[in-house]
């Protein structure tokens, strides 16, 4: 997995390295060569336009206006003072030496106070990078407002100008970038919306800051090698036994989508526990599945019959708010051992209802999958909060509740203890009636599978959003529906 860094780390990393003997004006000097070198590989330089802060984001932009000059490509400097006036040691050193030079150097280099893009090709955002702490105002958004209106190519350094680097949050204006040199990691900035929608491209600048323990990891294709090997010899009951509680009269889609995911996911059996009216359905549509049906009178008996049938459960999907729905939920929440997969109207309930509350806490082993409305409800936050700082709210539901928090998004976030996931593959057509319930199906079959929940949640994210990706490449962005992406599950499982 990629590692991926809050602000606060990749300053503790930095002055690390610095502390190791790598001056802090080396690091900027590299950090710089990374930006120019894509610079001139990437972008028109017939005449570059570096906009600089007072902070060291703003002296890798100096650093930058010099070998610029050293090469001999017309260059303006416009350097906007940030929330001080006076210069980091690093930035103040960097424009001294500049001065120093741009006067043996051809062309001379002009600084502005404001930005001027006439007969400008591209631009540089060296303004704040990371730094970021309160909304942007006067100058500052001036110019960033400017530099948008443009209309040119840019180029950040880090993190654009406006976006936090931790919550992705755009600080009230932001620079739309062409182009991001990330330097040494990505920021959580760069994948969380609606900051990623602002840093086009994200490359690594590796300028020699060794990244250690790190909570953030970025998750890729290649983190499906752990799930759990399927071997040669083996029969229906060695990928496990997944119960789907589900459904409700009327509502018998969610359950099902749920249950032939975990089919198309791997597991060897799947039961759907449902009302009886939706019997002849499940039978019709998936004739793969057992199907244990209930009344309001027998429900409990049926519940504890399929609960020891299980070796995983995906609860939730469809399954309404009834008395009986209500009564499902605390049984299967009072029974331990099973891994759970808690999604929909399951989780709805436990918002709702203090008594559930309790019993998903003191339940051990379960995963939670809300969407964000989900998550406000069970976190108690509102739901700008939730959406405007995901990782914060996933983590502390994963701490109060001691469970694997799957906040799904765009960008999915998946909290388990004190790490942080992030999918950030998935396409604006998953969002449908029913790629939730997909999903808990996928979790819930890498479970009854042998996974461990943390592995059963990131990897069922991953398959589920890169199936996504091959079902889009086959009926289009518009045209994408739940079951495509189950189906195309077998193209993406190893």
């Amino acid at each position: 997995m990629e590692k991926i860094l809050t602000a606060s780390e990749m300053k503790s990393y930095d002055r690390a390295t610095i502390k190791k003997g790598t001056p802090s004006l080396v690091l900027m000097e590299r950090a710089a060569r990374a930006a120019f070198e894509m610079l001139l590989s990437d972008f028109p330089c017939r005449q570059v336009l570096l906009c600089c802060g007072c902070g060291n984001n703003g002296g890798d932009g100096l650093a930058m206006a010099r070998l610029l000059a050293l090469h001999g490509i017309p260059a303006t400097v416009c350097y906007l003072g940030a929330f001080t006036e006076s210069g980091t040691p690093d930035t103040t050193a960097m424009s001294e030496e500049c001065a120093a030079q741009y006067a043996l150097l051809p062309p001379e280099i002009p600084v502005l106070a404001a930005p001027d893009f006439e007969g400008v090709s591209v631009v540089v955002d060296a303004i704040l990078g990371i730094g970021i702490s309160r909304p942007l105002s006067g100058k500052i958004l001036k110019a960033v407002q400017a530099i948008n209106a443009a209309g040119l190519p840019v180029l950040a350094i880090d993190i654009p100008t406006g976006i936090h680097a931790d919550s992705g949050a755009v600080m009230g204006g932001a620079v739309a970038a062409t182009k991001t040199v990330a330097i040494a990691a990505k920021k959580y900035g760069h994948l969380l919306f609606p900051g990623t929608q602002f840093c086009g491209e994200v490359v690594i600048a590796d300028i020699g800051i060794e990244i250690g323990e790190v909570r953030g990891h970025i998750l890729e294709k290649c983190d499906l090698a752990a799930l759990p090997p399927r071997p040669r010899r083996a029969h229906k009951g060695t990928f496990g036994r997944v119960l789907v509680i589900g459904g409700s009269r009327d509502m018998s889609g969610a359950a099902l989508l749920a249950a032939k995911a975990a089919y198309r996911a791997g597991t060897g059996l799947v039961e759907i526990l449902a009302p009886e009216e939706n019997r002849l359905v499940y039978q019709i549509a998936l004739p793969e599945a057992i199907v244990t049906c209930y009344n309001d009178r027998n429900a409990p008996l049926q519940l504890k019959d399929a609960l020891t049938r299980a070796d995983a459960v995906a609860l939730g999907m469809g399954l309404s708010q009834t008395d009986t729905a209500r009564m499902l939920v605390e049984q299967t929440l009072s029974t331990n051992g099973i891994p759970l997969i808690i999604d929909a109207d399951a989780l709805n309930l436990i918002a709702a209802d203090m008594t559930l509350r309790a019993r998903l806490y003191l339940r051990e082993g379960a995963i939670l999958t809300p969407h964000p409305m989900e998550m406000s409800r069970l976190s108690l936050l509102p739901l700008s909060e939730v959406m405007g700082d995901m990782p914060r709210a996933a983590l502390s539901l994963a701490k109060d509740s001691g469970k694997t928090v799957v906040l799904k998004d765009a960008h999915t976030v998946i909290a388990h203890e004190q790490d942080l996931f992030f999918n950030t593959y998935g396409n604006s057509g998953m969002a449908t009636g029913g790629s939730g319930d997909v999903l808990a199906g996928i979790i819930a079959s890498l479970a009854a599978q042998g996974a461990t929940l943390p592995v059963a949640a990131t990897c069922g994210v991953l398959a589920h959003a890169l199936a996504g990706d091959v079902a889009k490449e086959r009926h289009g962005n518009h045209g994408l529906m739940a079951s495509d992406i189950t189906e195309a599950l077998s193209y993406v499982l190893p």
